[in-house]
């Protein structure tokens, strides 16, 4: 009888220990998958390098380098990346509605499905060294649709990037060098592209209707299937490009 006790009261105090450690495991999930903000989201972007979907709404990050960083998801909305280096930074379906992007760094940034809504991203490129960097060695931005609706992307420097499926529906890309860029059937649909440079670009079945792309230069882009409804293509260069089936009309 005694041995009896013994071995139910074993049998209760185990099921009681598994049924207060389940809670504590829970908790720990639960803690693990909070979403960190302010001070701690910068604690762990610097201890680790890492802070996926991470709250960082409206900080003064201008000038911070954030290369090989993981902020995948994370909330940039109306923060200040002037300058920052985001090179090599993941930043896929990134919230950046709004924030300050002008002069960065995005060689070989992945973009891909981030809402950059209003953002400004006039004069980024590849670094210091960009100007002088052959074209075929430039690593590209990857802002595979992205949403870019009223961007300001003017005079920014982003050879060969992916915009494919891209919305750019009224973004400024004026004066940007878009060479080489990839953006099948992207919405460029009142997108101001005046002077720039989409030489070798590959724009298949692209909406570019009511678009602006005056002095632009379109050497060799591919407009294949292309929208180019009520575009103005005024002084523009298109000197081999590729309008087999573009709507003009």
């Amino acid at each position: 009888m005694k041995l009896a006790k013994r071995i139910i009261q074993l049998v209760v105090v185990s099921v009681c220990l598994g049924c207060s450690a389940q809670p504590r495991a829970q908790n720990a999930y639960q803690e693990q998958d909070m979403k960190l903000s302010g001070s701690l989201a910068v604690q762990q972007l610097q201890n680790t390098n890492e802070c996926p979907r991470c709250d960082f709404q409206g900080a003064n990050l201008s000038t911070i380098n954030l290369s090989h960083a993981n902020l995948a998801g994370a909330d940039f909305s109306k923060a200040n990346l002037v300058g920052a280096n985001l090179q090599n930074t993941n930043l896929s379906q990134a919230n950046l509605t709004g924030a300050n992007l002008s002069n960065a760094q995005l060689s070989d940034t992945n973009l891909s499905q981030a809402n950059l809504t209003g953002a400004n991203l006039s004069s980024i490129g590849f670094g210091h060294t960009s100007q002088s960097m052959d074209i075929q060695q430039a690593k590209a931005t990857n802002l595979r649709g992205a949403n870019l609706s009223h961007a300001n992307l003017r005079a920014s420097h982003l050879p060969q990037v992916n915009l494919t499926g891209a919305n750019l529906t009224s973004a400024d890309l004026s004066d940007a060098q878009l060479v080489g860029m990839q953006a099948a059937g992207a919405n460029l649909e009142k997108a101001k592209l005046n002077r720039a440079d989409l030489s070798y670009a590959k724009l298949k079945g692209a909406n570019l209707s009511s678009a602006t792309l005056e002095n632009s230069n379109l050497r060799a882009a591919n407009l294949e299937g292309a929208n180019l409804h009520q575009v103005d293509l005024s002084n523009a260069i298109t000197a081999k490009a590729t309008l087999k089936g573009a709507l003009r009309e």
